[in-house]
């Protein structure tokens, strides 16, 4: 199986990433856990000196197929700027997949970029080619958040500059006055499905209202054994076109992909005194 190789995010302060060498070749082979690529993050608009720096490993072997970054061209935080694959596996739906996340990444920079009237000496530091957030205003998590615990078995979520309390039954110890973790996630793969399906439907020029999805979860209690979505589009267009648009929001579900079985996850501890 073949996978979209994306820009890493390498801290919560990192606005965009900047390609500064790539340590494969494209249409050469990279083995498991091999380096491709070497990025510095960017927290302001000027790559700075002291800019993080980080090496973007293979997750698993294949060959270097496509790549969509010049050394020294810089994106958000899981753009895509490769894809790795077996050399005899098709590659046509990792393209596809690929070509709408930079689509909707160029959309996120263009309505980002400041009007005429909110630019000049007026304007705030921090909008640029990338579309970094101007001081002031609201900051955006960058795919890095944190969950804090301070007793029981309710706590906050903080993702840039937005909190919300997350809890669990009382029934589990908790005092039911936010969704549980696994709430959390599911609203937040419902949430990625409309958009990508907004998304689709929008780029087809197809007429679409309202969009709504349902995800439930099963069993209600202990480890989640099955997941079950219904996207519900209001709309007029005919059955092949919905099908086409909810099969690629579907693939372009970024949250969809953690479900996938192939995701790691590096889990490190560090104490901290009291």
């Amino acid at each position: 199986m073949g996978y979209i190789v994306r820009m890493p995010a390498l801290g919560p302060e990192m606005k965009r990433g900047t390609l500064l060498e790539w340590t494969a070749v494209e249409g050469e082979p990279v083995s498991d856990g091999a380096a491709i690529a070497e990025v510095a993050a960017e927290p302001e608009p000027d790559l700075r000196p002291n800019s993080r720096v980080g090496v973007v490993e293979a997750r698993d072997g294949g060959v270097l197929r496509r790549t969509y970054l010049e050394v020294g061209e810089s994106v958000l935080p899981g753009a895509p700027i490769g894809i790795v694959a077996p050399g005899a596996c098709a590659i046509e739906d990792l393209e596809a997949a690929a070509a709408t996340d930079l689509e909707a990444v160029a959309e996120r920079v263009e309505k980002s970029r400041p009007s005429p009237t909110e630019g000049g000496a007026g304007a705030a530091a921090g909008t640029g080619e990338f579309g970094t957030a101007r001081r002031g205003e609201l900051e955006m998590p960058g795919r890095s958040v944190a969950a804090t615990n301070a007793e029981g078995m309710r706590g906050s979520i903080e993702a840039g500059s937005f909190r919300w309390t997350f809890d669990e039954p009382e029934s589990s110890g908790g005092t039911e006055t936010g969704p549980t973790p696994v709430d959390v996630f599911l609203g937040g793969l419902a949430a990625c499905l409309s958009l990508s399906t907004r998304y689709q439907a929008t780029k087809r020029d197809a007429s679409v209202d309202e969009i709504r999805v349902d995800v439930d979860a099963a069993p209600e209690r202990g480890s989640v054994e099955r997941i079950e979505a219904m996207i519900r589009i209001d709309a007029d267009e005919d059955d092949e076109t919905v099908e086409r648009i909810v099969t690629l929001a579907e693939r372009g579900c970024h949250v969809s992909q953690l479900l996938r079985d192939d995701l790691a996850m590096t889990l490190s501890w560090e104490r901290r005194r009291r």
